[in-house]
């Protein structure tokens, strides 16, 4: 593959629950296959709720609260088994999202990690708002984790606009199956209100409007197939019609998906897959992990 076969600087975002452990542990396990230095963040949102007002000695409450931090996240790292990798931690103070995506800007790294409890579990720290925010403007790719899927993933569900960011984002799950051993499918969701006009005027009389469209998607996955420059027989190939976000959901339970692998702010030539608004209905519907990927050149807008 001509795309990057590892990722080499992991900062996961910590909030010492259950399912913050889930991508703590997704990240050794990435780690340990590619020598990634690993960065446990945890933001403080609010010093003072911490704290309670009208306690004497408020630095010194502050500095032990922060002191605890620290011996917490050096916890973890011991808990983990993970003293023979390149971990390390930081504390970051503020709005979460913004916090992780400065860190982010600021040393260069080229994967989040945040854990989450499936859909319907929705009350944890990067459940929801946090999570989208970081999906639309973390610069790095952010991977989801779901408390209740496997570590590492058996199954993993791609899905292609054919557009240039899917097309990473493609890559980024095909590696990843690779150093899990795990299946790999790959969906072109076709939505047929949104068929642009010119083939639709290009389609001979007497024909399958339906079959016309199928064949020329088909065309589109094979040119999109030789660009992944892999084996074929590792990638299973599906073709399905309706609502992107939903057949995604549709067909990450039938293949028991563990991981799905989108890219964001991206649109197709034939635009089955609108994939900024799709990748945050796949995140609110679908209870396995999440990992999404944004463009080249992408620029937050947090500065």
């Amino acid at each position: 593959m001509d795309s990057r076969s590892t990722y080499n600087r992991i900062l996961v975002a910590v909030d010492f629950s259950l399912c913050g452990a889930a991508a703590l542990k997704q990240a050794v396990w990435l780690a340990r296959r590619s020598g990634s230095r690993i960065v446990l963040a945890h933001v403080i949102s609010k010093m003072s709720q911490y704290v309670h007002y009208g306690t004497h000695n408020t630095e010194l409450k502050q500095q032990e609260l922060l002191d605890g931090t620290d011996a917490a996240l050096r916890r973890l790292i011991v808990d983990l088994n993970a003293m023979d990798l390149n971990v390390t931690f930081k504390k970051l103070f503020g709005e979460p999202f913004v916090e992780i995506t400065k860190a982010v800007q600021e040393s260069d790294f080229d994967l989040v990690l945040a854990g989450t409890r499936g859909s319907g579990m929705l009350e944890q720290f990067f459940v929801g708002s946090t999570a989208k925010r970081l999906i639309r403007k973390c610069p790095s790719s952010v991977w989801v984790v779901k408390a209740e899927h496997l570590v590492p993933p058996k199954v993993v569900l791609a899905a292609t606009d054919f557009s240039e960011v899917s097309l990473k984002a493609v890559k980024e799950g095909l590696e990843t199956a690779r150093q899990a051993d795990a299946e790999f499918h790959l969906l072109h969701v076709i939505d047929s209100r949104d068929v642009p006009e010119d083939l639709i005027s290009r389609i001979p009389k007497g024909s399958s409007l339906k079959q016309e469209i199928n064949e020329a998607a088909g065309k589109r996955m094979e040119e999109f197939l030789n660009l992944l420059s892999v084996d074929r027989s590792r990638i299973q190939v599906h073709l399905s019609w309706g609502t992107p976000w939903h057949e995604i959901q549709r067909m990450s339970r039938h293949q028991a998906a563990d991981l799905i692998v989108i890219g964001t702010v991206g649109r197709s030539g034939i635009r089955g897959l609108f994939l900024g608004n799709t990748a945050e209905k796949v995140l609110d519907t679908c209870d396995c992990s999440i990992l999404t990927v944004k463009p080249a050149g992408f620029v937050s807008p947090i500065g």
